[in-house]
């Protein structure tokens, strides 16, 4: 048997490996549950050293070392009966890497494990380490009591994880609580049960809980997520019955839906007080249906009932059926179509007086055109007649008479030119004197009418008739002496004929000119406003 050595022993220092080799040392090594780990055994050679033998001990609580596997450099490795199909040789070939694979580590594998190696020349060596087996947990987690709307403070969900070491327990939710945690130790293990407390309401009904567990021999965290569940009954309300303008006569499609909200969902039953409900109306959910017109019949208190298993509540809606939308409807289409038949008559009425006033404007303005345009033809006939009737008088009348125009005819045209120096306007409206005549516009007195006498044959013609006939009877020329008569006729004939072309021309002047003080409004000539203007005839026609 060759000397062992201590685990004290120099040779097992680094001074002494640098010299003569050694065991690598090992502390502790950490396996989790039903995972593989290695027991690490490693000699450091010295040059021209061998190692011969490799033993693995284990040591138990009462300090007695089990055997667990014996590994040969000839005879290869031999495994003890209880770790069989457990334990193998890591590295195959040389016992300098003497560890071992520990496959499925369970609980009972904790302890103290002893390398022994047998060296030629220097002998044996050993080194030991401590195997610690992490049990990872399995929370679970646990519901409390049913939770309803109005509790006081209730557990809501608890949380259970057992480990070696003991897991940690957190909880994670939105939900307001308070959480507490109990520990409780076992032979090879330890638990903690963390239980989280509420006061129900119907705002955590369905919010998530979850229990967050922690520990070494997790990779990640364990989380376990709940739903919470309340039970509760909101209060109950009907909706559809607010306006009462929609509830009228003969209005299709009311309904009046009830609102409740509940867990669990709750039932919904529509009743009316003292009546049954109406015919034609359907229960359709949470929704009563009128399939039909509305009617007087229709209205009454009407209660909804809704309850779950928690509660029962109830809404009342009271239902006022209004006259018929149907005849308001057509009132008022009647008094829209009525105003707008009158305001059409109104429109036509308008337009066929303007119409009327119109042609009958147009009307009196031609007549009043016609009868000018006759009185002009007349006055011109009765200028031409008297000039004819003079002629045929015998020679000594007509030169007497003639004579005696002339000096009127002259005292006229003095006159005449006295009148248009005290006229405003006269040097428009006045003529030579020494031609005998003058326009209808310088006339400013009804005195020289009378004078020149212009009611023939019992007829009465306007201002500008007269004018023009006075003009005529004035504006003939001076007869020549009696003895002379025979040899200007012919003189005389020229001239008249002169004198009428110079006639018309006047006249149509005269009329021009006469034209400018007047206006035509709406078809009627109206005289213009002047501080000049007089009266020259009994009718009171203005010039």
């Amino acid at each position: 048997e060759l000397p062992r050595a201590s685990p004290w022993d120099p040779l097992c220092s680094p001074l002494g490996q640098a010299a003569f080799g050694a065991l690598e040392p090992q502390q502790s090594i950490t396996a989790v549950l039903g995972k593989d780990v290695v027991l690490p055994c490693t000699y450091q050679a010295p040059e021209h050293g061998t190692v011969l033998q490799v033993t693995w001990l284990k040591r138990m609580d009462d300090g007695q070392g089990v055997e667990l596997a014996v590994l040969h450099q000839e005879h290869g490795a031999y495994v003890q009966e209880p770790y069989t199909g457990r334990v193998l040789w890591q590295a195959q070939g040389s016992l300098n890497n003497g560890s071992i694979l520990l496959k499925n580590a369970v609980q009972a594998d904790e302890g103290v494990y002893e390398c022994h190696l047998i060296t030629f020349p220097l002998g044996s060596f050993e080194s030991s380490l401590t195997l610690k087996v992490l049990v990872p947990p399995l929370p679970t987690l646990n519901l409390g009591p049913p939770l309803e709307e109005g509790q006081g403070r209730t557990l809501a969900a608890s949380c259970t994880a057992e480990g070696n070491p003991i897991p940690t327990v957190t909880w994670e939710t939105a939900v307001p609580g308070t959480a507490k945690s109990q520990e409780s130790s076992h032979q090879r293990s330890a638990s903690i049960t963390s239980e989280f407390y509420v006061v129900p309401g119907r705002s955590m009904h369905g919010k998530p809980l979850t229990c967050v567990v922690s520990h070494p021999g997790l990779q990640h965290q364990k989380r376990i997520t709940h739903l919470l569940n309340v039970t509760y009954l909101s209060d109950a309300s009907v909706l559809g019955h607010e306006a009462e303008e929609d509830w009228a006569e003969g209005r299709e499609g009311a309904f009046l839906k009830c609102l409740g909200d509940g867990n669990p969902p709750p039932r919904y039953n529509w009743t009316r007080l003292d009546d049954p409900l109406p015919r034609g109306v359907k229960v359709k959910g949470d929704t009563l249906l009128f399939q039909r017109p509305l009617s007087p019949e229709d209205g009454g208190v009407y209660i909804c009932h809704v309850a779950n298993s928690f509660a029962s509540k109830e809404a009342r809606a009271t239902v006022s059926i209004t006259g018929s939308q149907a005849k308001q409807v057509d009132v008022v289409s009647v008094s829209m179509i009525g105003a707008g038949l009158i305001s059409l008559v109104l429109l036509g009425l308008l337009v066929l007086v303007v119409v009327l006033m119109t042609c009958y404007h147009k009307r009196k303005t031609k007549r009043i055109t016609e009868k000018y345009e006759e009185e002009l033809t007349l006055t011109r006939e009765n200028s031409i007649r008297r000039l004819h009737s003079s002629h045929s008088t015998d020679t000594r009348n007509q030169t007497e008479e003639n004579l005696l125009l002339r000096s009127e005819s002259r005292q006229g045209s003095l006159r005449a030119d006295s009148l248009c120096r005290e006229s405003l306007r006269g040097d428009s409206l006045c003529r030579d004197s020494r031609q005998g005549s003058f326009r209808a516009d310088s006339l400013r007195e009804t005195s020289l009418c009378s004078v020149l006498g212009e009611e023939v044959e019992g007829r009465s013609y306007s201002t500008l008739s007269t004018v023009r006939e006075i003009e005529t009877q004035t504006e003939l020329p001076p007869l020549p002496p009696p003895t002379l008569v025979q040899e200007c006729q012919t003189e005389k004939e020229k001239a008249d004929e002169e004198e009428e072309e110079e006639e018309e021309r006047d006249g149509e002047n005269n009329i021009k000119q006469a034209m400018t003080h007047f206006v035509q409004e709406n078809g009627t000539l109206r005289a213009k406003p002047t501080t000049n203007g007089i009266y020259i005839n009994g009718r009171g026609h203005l010039v």
